[in-house]
């Protein structure tokens, strides 16, 4: 199966994202084609500006994907999945933004039609692949690890068309095939980490990670699992003089990486804030 990718600017630097996604989509036959010469999308601080420039930059990523002859985007952030999705749909309500962007574009000769799919890679592994497909790797028990599911806010909202809005399971099912235990009563599965504002605003952001940290902690559970590079590191790093116990918090692919019977190292969970070794 083969998608186009856009990685987004910090998959990179995440604490072992891209190995870990290479080596799961590797095993998986999921062949990830990176969007050529893609740029920053701007991310929920550029696009609040609404300035045209804010459309432009996911605009051109879209068009970059469609001159490569591609159908659909995989994203592997939440903010990246969302700014994209945001800006087709209202490139799609306003002709006259739309032939602004597309002028802009034009200078160095692209066009925006729309005519993509936007996705997420967790979506993707979980809707276009068997179970049995994910199960066959399956190299290690992981049946007594208990995982809360971290999907962040901005997955499924607005839309609410991949899964629900406020108690989403995907993620849930996917932690099940590969043998580990979701948290079933996770009610902060969905809340807000402060995202970008956790610089500028710590004192306000700190408690929204206290309570996604606490609510996963005070229901036994030995990980948290995220889907997005901001939501991992915001929570991994508030845990420090937080005064509460801690608790790792991994990468999707990186739990898929260790029921598949990959290393630690190889999936560079040492790069965790958090040790992993907490967790087993």
């Amino acid at each position: 199966m083969k998608y186009g990718f856009f990685p987004g600017c910090s998959y990179k630097g995440a604490a072992g994202y891209k190995e870990s996604t290479e080596a799961v989509s590797r095993l998986l036959g999921i062949e990830l084609v990176e969007i050529q010469d893609w740029n920053c999308c701007g991310a929920t601080s550029y696009w609040s500006t609404q300035s045209i420039e804010a459309y432009v930059l996911p605009a051109r990523i879209m068009a970059l994907a469609e001159k490569q002859g591609l159908s659909e985007i995989v994203n592997v952030c939440n903010a990246c999945y969302s700014t994209l999705r945001k800006a087709q749909e209202k490139l799609a309500q306003d002709n006259d933004l739309n032939e602004k962007v597309n002028l802009a574009l034009a200078e160095e000769g692209l066009k925006y039609t729309g005519n993509l799919n936007i996705r997420h890679l967790m979506e993707v592994i979980v809707n276009d692949l068997n179970a049995d497909d994910i199960k066959k790797h399956i190299k290690k028990d992981l049946s007594g690890f208990v995982v809360a599911p971290y999907y962040g806010c901005q997955l499924n909202r607005p839309w609410a068309d991949i899964d629900d809005a406020h108690y989403p399971v995907l993620m849930d099912r996917l932690i099940e095939m590969v043998g580990a235990k979701p948290l079933k009563n996770y009610s902060a599965k969905t809340e807000c980490c402060g995202a970008a504002h956790m610089v500028a605003h710590k004192d306000l952001c700190m408690p929204l990670n206290n309570r996604i940290v606490k609510d996963a902690v005070s229901k036994s559970a030995q990980t948290i699992c995220t889907l997005c590079p901001l939501c991992q590191f915001n929570v991994d790093a508030s845990q420090y003089k937080s005064g509460l116990p801690m608790v790792p918090v991994i990468f999707f692919t990186q739990m898929m990486g260790l029921a598949f019977g990959l290393s630690e190292k190889d999936l560079k969970l040492q790069k965790l804030l958090t040790p992993f070794k907490l967790a087993v």
